[in-house]
This record gives structure tokens, C-alpha cells and sequence, in this order.
């Protein structure tokens, strides 16, 4: 069995892309103190096809047998979102949210408050595979830290597992603090060094 390619996410990957990381945080504590409960994986899968659509320059998917298995969405210093993209896909945010847009946007602004503003840094703002325990996660990690590695920079992100810290642990993240959200679970913040 072939390993998993990892690529540059096309246009045409978006829907699976929002879907797969829908079902890899189908559980997540955060995700569900953020996301509304009725229509749920509708909703989730709503947010993540914003998210993905208005991240195109970092976001990678790992394809094993010709299917898309895991994506990773990273923010990188110096890219915008492009407006188009982002305006086009502003009615996948009102489904993410409905009535709670308002309670969703505080919770991201609170996230995005905690997150340094220097030194520059690509920041993953989402990695998920569609089946846990077969190393794709992982090779889009190592994949997504070479392109870090090769710029010379360091990396952030942060983990609403707590399981899920020492994993990052063994790629060089190191836990710097916890962001603690209005009525819900916390997440902590993680960074690397360059490498």
C-alpha cells in the first residue's frame, strides 16, 4: 500500500475538504461549545467550507488512494485571504452559526486575541483526517513543518485536545498557555521554534 500524497488543496477539493474535517471534529469539546447542536455536522461542515475557502494559500490535503484522507489549513505570514472568496462564502458562515453567529464570532475573537502577533509565524488553524490512526495526520504535519522549516520560521497553533499535546510535542511545539473560552472548554496555545 502506497503512502499518502500530500498537495496543494485545488478549488475542486472544497467540499471534501469541509467534509472531512467536519467528521475529525464531529467530538471536538470545542467545536461543539462553539457550533450550534441542531443540524450539527450540517454546521460544522458549513464553517470548515468557509474556513478552507478563504485559507487558499495554506491549505493541503493528503489523498490516499485517490481520495482526500486529511487537510491541513495553515495561515501564512505575509498571504490575505482574497476578499471575493471570503464575501462569496460569508452565507456558509451564517449556516455554520444561524441565530449564534454573534456567540461564534466572540468565541474566534477571543482565540484570536490570545494568538502572538510576532514574530511572524505560520499559524494551523485546523488539521483533521477522515480515519484516525493511520499516520495521514501525522505525515500533514511533517509535510506542512518542512515548508515552516524551509522559510525559517517558527509555528503556532492551538489544541483543543488536550491528548493531542504531546503529539505535537514530538514535532518541536512546546505549550505556552491556555485560552479559556466564555462558558466553554479551554485550548492550548502552542508554539515551535524555527528549525
Amino acid at each position: 500500500m502506497a503512502s499518502p500524497v500530500v498537495r496543494k488543496a485545488q478549488r475542486s477539493d472544497l467540499a471534501t475538504v469541509a467534509a472531512v474535517l467536519a467528521m475529525a471534529f464531529d467530538n471536538d469539546p470545542t467545536m461543539r461549545h462553539i457550533v450550534p447542536n441542531d443540524h450539527y455536522r450540517r454546521r460544522l461542515t458549513a464553517l470548515f467550507t468557509f474556513e478552507a475557502a478563504t485559507t487558499p494559500h495554506g491549505t493541503w490535503v493528503a489523498v490516499d488512494e485517490g481520495e482526500v484522507a486529511g487537510a491541513a489549513l495553515w495561515a501564512i505570514p505575509g498571504q490575505r485571504s482574497a476578499l471575493v472568496p471570503f464575501v462569496r462564502h460569508i452565507p456558509d458562515l451564517v449556516r455554520a452559526f444561524g441565530q449564534s453567529l454573534p456567540s461564534g464570532l466572540r468565541s474566534f475573537r477571543t482565540i484570536g486575541r490570545v494568538r502572538p502577533k510576532s514574530p511572524p509565524h505560520w499559524y494551523l488553524q485546523t488539521i483533521g483526517v477522515a480515519k484516525a490512526g493511520r499516520g495521514i495526520g501525522g505525515q500533514l504535519l511533517r509535510d506542512g513543518l518542512d515548508r515552516v522549516d524551509a522559510a525559517r520560521m517558527p509555528a503556532y497553533l492551538e489544541s483543543s485536545a488536550p491528548g493531542n499535546v504531546p503529539i505535537y510535542e514530538r514535532y518541536g511545539f512546546r505549550a505556552t498557555g491556555e485560552i479559556q473560552l466564555p462558558g466553554g472548554p479551554a485550548l492550548i496555545t502552542m508554539w515551535r521554534d524555527p528549525q
